[in-house]
């Protein structure tokens, strides 16, 4: 036999002795119970019932030959072709029970005897079969016993109470001496969860005694083969059941994941719902107002004072229904990834004054002071100026609203570190701990119930850490809690350069551009004899429109399709003309495009009033031949002055984006 060392190398190792020694080396296991001694406990495992009683036959059979004695506990089925067996070969039965040599039970009866709640009683287990064995042994010299009381147990799947049985049994032994037969049919281990109860089980024997189809190979050199086999079909069992469980944990894992996305979705969902429905209500409200002051206005019985209210609520109520407006907008251009800042030095304490002045009325109707505290190394950043007011007027103007009557609301500029920071901080209701890690969130709202006792979308918070991120800031909520306050710090970078470096201006792209048109408008221009063409399929715009203009002295033509406004063109010259976009049949883009490619109407300066008002949309419309773009709901003195300047420069001044 050559059996390697430690280093790696060989050598012969010659084994002295006879031929029949060398059997010793042979691994191969035993298969029957004929080398078992008289105390043993062993288990059969078998694949048919004949197979078993025909070892078992041989196991009983011998014990009575012998003079021993021979319990069998089975069921009746078992027990009644064992005895046929028995008698076959010729053995007396009859008188074997009738000396006590020989006692036959049934299984399920006598388990039901010492079973409690499903496991059995140690107590009662030793009583019931400690006085059968008592009884069979009697003098003799040996007792042989086979139980299948475990295998009823195991076809329950009460596999905990078989194993603890068999523990019994060989607790029974330690005082009583006999040699026990169990017996397992192998259709009662298939699948991978009995890997482990298998294991239970072998352990609970001194010896395991395989079925018969290895039992039936009796030459050394087929056991062998049969093992290594049986070892592969192991192997190849594992890792198949590695694999299922990775299988099982990934799927386990996917429907987590599936769950929670559903959770989320629901979430979600549920939020757009309640979103929905605060936008219809917050729109509407507004529109109440305006509906309900149109109406008495008209009915041409109010006095001087009620006339000036109505107008200022009507105004106050359609500039809030607008700013709810650019909120959703705001946001659908946060989603898109299309929300775009024009970067330049801010002078942080200018924006801060300019969103102090747009909230200062709110605050004094309410009787809350509002404090300003001004870092002088802490002024300026680079960003959008207009959005970082948009941020500062949101968080202030929460503030606000949030905060009781005499109250105070303080906005701290200073410097922290490398960075400008601005803390705006209230004496009002403050926020729940509950709500706080959801403060910026699209959509959330603490109350969103229709008994809230405040208004608005939702959406503010969520636009200013977008915002603030977008600058290369970051920006967060503090609160000790509700009733206590709140605190909303922001953190922006430095700019390097307190003073703004003087730039070359260069010319832009549209000469008509609304950046230009800001700076080009000194006092208003008048109108008076500027001819306007306004093409919008709206009739009350076009109405209103038409009327303002004339109210400034411009002499206005008016059509509601491309098609009418081309028939215009026929006989009316216009200075400028003003078209919405979205027109039937034909739109904007078609008719300016169509008017840039004659001769005679492609210098008319045109202005696009729409209410599509994405960065895409009035790029779509510069490059179609518009030289303005002006955002409905149109503020009258913005659309005035982009006429005005449009009017005013000669023909060879324009330049088409």
């Amino acid at each position: 036999m050559i059996n390697p060392n430690h280093d790696g190398n060989c050598v012969s190792e010659i084994i002295q002795g006879k031929h029949d020694e060398v059997s010793l080396w042979n691994f191969a296991p035993q298969v029957d119970w004929r080398g078992m001694s008289g105390s043993e406990h062993f288990v059969q495992f078998y694949e048919a019932d004949g197979f078993l009683l025909n070892s078992l036959s041989g196991f009983i059979g011998t014990a009575i030959n012998s003079g021993d004695g021979a319990l069998v506990v089975a069921t009746g089925a078992h027990r009644e072709s064992l005895d046929e067996l028995l008698q076959a070969n010729g053995l007396d039965l009859i008188s074997a029970k009738a000396r006590g040599q020989y006692v036959s039970l049934d299984a399920a009866e006598t388990l039901s005897k010492f079973m409690v709640d499903g496991s059995p009683e140690p107590r009662r287990f030793t009583k019931v079969i400690g006085n059968v064995i008592e009884s069979v042994t009697d003098g003799r010299n040996c007792v042989r016993a086979f139980g299948e009381m475990v295998a009823l147990l195991w076809a329950e799947g009460n596999y905990a109470a078989a194993i603890r049985l068999e523990e019994l049994w060989n607790d029974l032994q330690k005082n009583h001496s006999f040699s026990l037969f169990c017996a397992y049919p192998m259709n009662g281990f298939s699948g991978e969860k009995f890997v482990e109860p298998l294991t239970g089980v072998c352990s609970a024997h001194s010896r395991v005694i395989p079925a018969e189809s290895y039992a039936d190979l009796v030459n050394h050199d087929d056991r062998v083969r049969a093992i290594i086999q049986l070892q592969q079909k192991a192997k190849t069992l594992q890792a198949e059941i590695k694999q299922r469980k990775e299988a099982q944990e990934e799927l386990q894992a996917s429907l987590v994941r599936e769950q929670i996305a559903r959770a989320e979705a629901e979430s979600a969902n549920r939020m757009k719902d309640e979103f929905l429905a605060t936008v219809s209500h917050e729109l509407r409200t507004p529109l109440n107002a305006i509906m309900g002051w149109s109406h008495m206005l008209r009915s041409g019985r109010l006095d001087q004072a009620t006339m000036a209210r109505a107008f200022e609520t009507i105004d106050r109520n359609a500039k809030s229904q607008a700013q709810l407006i650019e909120d959703i907008l705001d946001v659908s251009r946060v989603v898109t990834g299309r929300l775009q800042l024009n970067m330049g030095p801010v002078d942080v304490a200018s924006v801060i004054n300019s969103a102090i002045d747009s909230v200062q009325l709110a605050a004094d109707s309410k009787g809350i002071h509002l404090e300003v505290t001004l870092d002088p190394s802490a002024r300026h950043t680079l960003g959008d100026s207009n959005r970082l007011q948009q941020v500062v007027w949101n968080l202030v103007a929460n503030a606000i609203k949030f905060t009781p009557s005499g109250g105070k609301v303080e906005v701290r500029v200073e410097r922290a570190d490398a960075a400008l920071q601005v803390c705006v901080s209230d004496t009002g209701q403050g926020i729940s701990a509950e709500f706080l890690p959801f403060i910026f969130d699209r959509f959330r709202q603490a109350d969103s119930t229709s008994t809230r006792a405040h208004g608005g979308l939702g959406l503010g918070l969520s636009i200013v850490r977008h915002l603030i991120e977008l600058h290369g800031g970051s920006v967060h909520a503090d609160s000790a809690g509700l009733g206590k306050g709140a605190m909303f710090t922001i953190r922006l970078p430095l700019a390097v350069d307190k003073k703004p470096a003087k730039t070359r201006k260069e010319r832009p792209e549209n000469a008509w551009s609304p950046e230009n048109a800001q700076r080009l408008v000194e006092p208003l221009n008048s109108l008076e004899d500027v001819r306007v063409l306004v093409v919008d399929d709206d009739q009350d715009s076009l109405q209103i429109l038409a009327t303002m203009l004339s109210a400034e002295r411009a002499k206005v033509q008016t059509a509601a399709t491309a098609a009418e406004a081309l028939q215009v063109l026929e006989w009316y010259k216009p200075d400028v003309i003003v078209s919405d976009l979205a027109l039937p049949g034909e739109d904007g883009y078609s008719l300016i495009s169509r008017l840039r490619a004659m001769d005679n109407l492609k210098h008319i300066p045109a202005v696009a009033l729409t209410a599509y008002v994405r960065v895409e949309d009035r790029s779509r419309a510069l490059s179609a031949g518009f030289n303005m773009f002006v955002p409905k709901p149109v503020e009258p003195n913005e659309l005035i002055a982009a006429i005005a300047n449009l009017a005013g420069p000669e023909p060879d001044q324009f330049e088409q984006a």
